[in-house]
């Protein structure tokens, strides 16, 4: 039984680790070697929500649930899906990034010469009900530009990387998200350390 548990998770890293396989788009990643300092820009634009056209319909279908459960709860539900981004995303992206080297990524950094894009692409939120639970997943593309040029000069898409806590205690969706956040940002500089 215990061979059987150890191949198990072996194939389940396996997996974890092809699906985080990145898609260079645009440039080389020996472009970025000399680049210490990333200004940050998060786009959530056209994000793509499974089983929904667009995500104002997801939205839309949420705000109703919550509204039928308790009047009032829809513009609740819907300001902190929007400000869960601010929150728990884009720091938990920004913790992770900053932890892991030389380089560094803030939206601060105004003086920077590079601008580091996060554009979301695709999300789903996952689920955890305790005995059972689905981790978030999301697609990025990561697009690096000189300041006030519109032309990156270095893209890169990551799919279907996954957010889960370790412990299990993931209950709520901004938890499950933001560690996916954070694995997107570790992936890009474990992969940046390795081809470059």
């Amino acid at each position: 039984m215990k061979h059987y548990n150890l191949s198990f998770l072996a194939i389940l890293f396996t997996l974890s680790t092809m699906a985080q396989k990145p898609l260079l788009i645009e440039g080389q990643w020996k472009s970025l070697t000399s680049i210490e300092k990333f200004d940050l820009e998060f786009d959530y634009s056209d994000i793509e929500i499974p089983d929904f056209d667009k995500e104002e319909d997801y939205i839309a279908v949420k705000m109703k649930e919550k509204e039928e459960s308790n009047p009032g709860d829809g513009l609740i539900w819907k300001e902190k899906y929007y400000s869960d981004r601010d929150v728990h995303y884009e720091p938990r992206f920004v913790e992770s990034f900053n932890k892991r080297g030389d380089e560094k990524s803030s939206e601060d950094y105004n003086d920077s010469e590079y601008v580091l894009k996060v554009h979301t692409t695709k999300l789903y939120h996952g689920w955890n009900v305790g005995v059972m639970r689905k981790p978030a997943r999301i697609d990025a593309i990561i697009s690096i530009y000189k300041r006030g040029e519109e032309t990156a000069i270095f893209k890169v898409k990551y799919e279907d990387v996954k957010g889960a806590d370790a412990m299990g205690y993931d209950f709520s969706i901004h938890s499950r998200v933001a560690e996916a956040y954070a694995k997107l940002a570790k992936s890009f500089l474990r992969d940046l350390k390795r081809k470059a």
